[in-house]
């Protein structure tokens, strides 16, 4: 299968701590990877350094066999590799719909003059973006919260605004950072069947940093355990369900794993 998102001998240290040490990945085209491990692992880390939020001390990263190590996050995400984060970045003043457009104009091409004159072009744009706002709402149940203030949502429904907003930028990798942290179990079977949703509905690659084992083995076909920055097993859930690394790493809670 086509490799769509390579990691090569990354590491980054702060100070005198190695937060990620010779981390390598190989993502296929189409296909969801976890990446699980401890606290302070590293986990977020590797995805602060695959979107450009911050630069490696060594390694490669390559997205579409391009070399976007140095690149910046906005120039990371208009390739068409997007992330989400832990701690919700969503703008808690503006309306769900409008939280939804920010995020579409990522990939305007529309400047400065076609949007002060109103040209064709500018109105094509935006009809473009309202119909994708419309498909993105009605895919995520959330059309009756469109004029709805961001912060007056429930948290389950926050975590969903986010997600929708990342597919604004019409990405062709997705990372999502712990998707379903701070909701119930009910909130977060109903979440996975939506990854599942919009992974086969926009054919996305995805990569998901979960600390809710059920969660992410139920979604990935794939999972990397990290451990101190560094990577001690690959494979299938239920391969890494089974690996004595993995259990210890744990604290050799096996029920952590179940």
């Amino acid at each position: 299968m086509e490799t769509i998102l390579q990691v090569v001998d990354l590491w980054k240290h702060f100070g005198g701590i190695t937060a990620v040490s010779g981390y390598e990945l190989e993502l296929p085209r189409g296909e969801i990877y976890g990446l699980i491990g401890p606290n302070g692992a590293g986990k977020t880390t590797v995805f602060n350094l695959i979107s450009g939020v911050i630069k490696p001390s060594k390694g490669k990263i390559i997205f579409k066999g391009r070399d976007i190590t140095r690149f910046r996050p906005d120039q990371v995400s208009t390739l068409g590799l997007t992330r989400t984060f832990q701690n919700l970045r969503l703008f808690p003043s503006l309306t769900v719909e409008m939280n939804l457009k920010i995020a579409a104009h990522m990939h305007a091409r529309c400047g400065f003059w076609p949007t002060l004159f109103n040209t064709p072009f500018f109105f094509r744009e935006e009809k473009a973006i309202e119909e994708r706002v419309e498909t993105i709402l009605e895919l995520f149940g959330m059309r009756e919260f469109a004029q709805e203030i961001a912060s007056n949502l429930p948290y389950g429904w926050q975590r969903k605004l986010d997600i929708a907003r990342a597919l604004m930028c019409q990405p062709e990798v997705l990372l999502l950072d712990e998707p379903s942290a701070g909701m119930n179990t009910s909130e977060a079977e109903d979440l996975a069947h939506l990854i599942e949703t919009i992974h086969g509905e926009f054919r996305l690659t995805m990569m998901i940093v979960e600390h809710r084992m059920p969660f992410v083995m139920g979604l990935a076909r794939k999972i990397q355990v990290l451990d101190y920055g560094s990577v001690i097993a690959f494979g299938t859930p239920e391969e890494i369900r089974n690996d004595s690394r993995v259990i210890e790493a744990y604290l050799g809670v096996g029920d952590l794993i179940a």
